[in-house]
């Protein structure tokens, strides 16, 4: 089975492959990378769990996802006879910060299936799993599930200060570090020209340690810390996650 994560960018898709394989078992095989879908200047990663395969794909912001969402579909409609290279289940992943408005959101998700002829079981809908159909190019009729999650963003729910609060009380030297940037981005732009919204803000906090702690992009050593974090716990803080162990 073929399932997919589509999020809006880079840290998004860092840390949703961490946490899937710390809460949910899946785990990263680099020989099973070839075929992958993928968005222009984007990057995506296959997980793997038995025979199953996650791919999680960054679209490049909240107003891509619709096209991503498109990418989706057309794998879906020129899939193989057998279907097995079709996606089982597609998973949407945005937050209240950076979607216009929800309602808005969710109409160009509609627009998106509307284009392939996507017929669903019920109204689409923010963290609520529906049924859908399509017909492939030659004709056959294939069935796929589809989760819209639209985060109710809060700063304490975001996977950002989750790890940067995870890394705090490990090592208080880091804990000092972490406090002293995120003071820093409080104050740096007090008319908000450039730190515009909560989501902006929280990102600033999560770059400007790692920026100080890894200055040189020392990948290794951004894994190790990554990996260490006790991923299973944050769908303690954001509950809602618990539906992507359906994945």
């Amino acid at each position: 089975m073929n399932n997919i994560i589509l999020c809006e960018g880079s840290t998004d898709y860092v840390l949703l492959q961490y946490y899937m394989r710390k809460a949910y078992q899946w785990s990263d095989d680099p020989s099973r990378q070839q075929g992958i879908l993928r968005m222009d200047r984007q990057k995506s990663r296959n997980l793997v769990k038995d025979s199953d395969i996650l791919t999680v794909m960054s679209t490049g912001g909240c107003s891509r996802l619709s096209s991503g969402l498109k990418e989706v579909l057309k794998r879906n409609y020129l899939s193989d006879p057998g279907l097995s290279n079709a996606y089982s289940k597609i998973v949407i992943i945005t937050d209240r910060d950076e979607a216009e408005t929800e309602q808005n959101f969710i109409q160009k998700m509609k627009d998106a299936l509307n284009e392939y002829s996507v017929t669903f079981d019920s109204e689409l809908e923010n963290d609520h799993w529906i049924v859908c159909n399509m017909l492939t190019e030659i004709g056959k009729t294939l069935q796929f599930s589809l989760l819209l999650f639209i985060i109710p963003f809060e700063q304490n729910g975001a996977m950002e200060t989750f790890l940067l609060d995870a890394v705090g009380e490990n090592d208080s030297y880091d804990k000092k570090m972490i406090n002293q940037c995120i003071a820093f981005v409080e104050n740096i732009d007090p008319q908000k020209r450039y730190l515009s919204s909560r989501r902006h803000i929280t990102k600033a906090k999560f770059d400007t340690y790692f920026s100080i702690r890894t200055p040189v992009e020392q990948f290794a050593e951004r894994q190790n810390i990554l990996k260490n974090v006790d991923w299973e716990n944050y769908t303690k803080i954001q509950t809602a996650f618990q539906k992507f162990g359906d994945l």
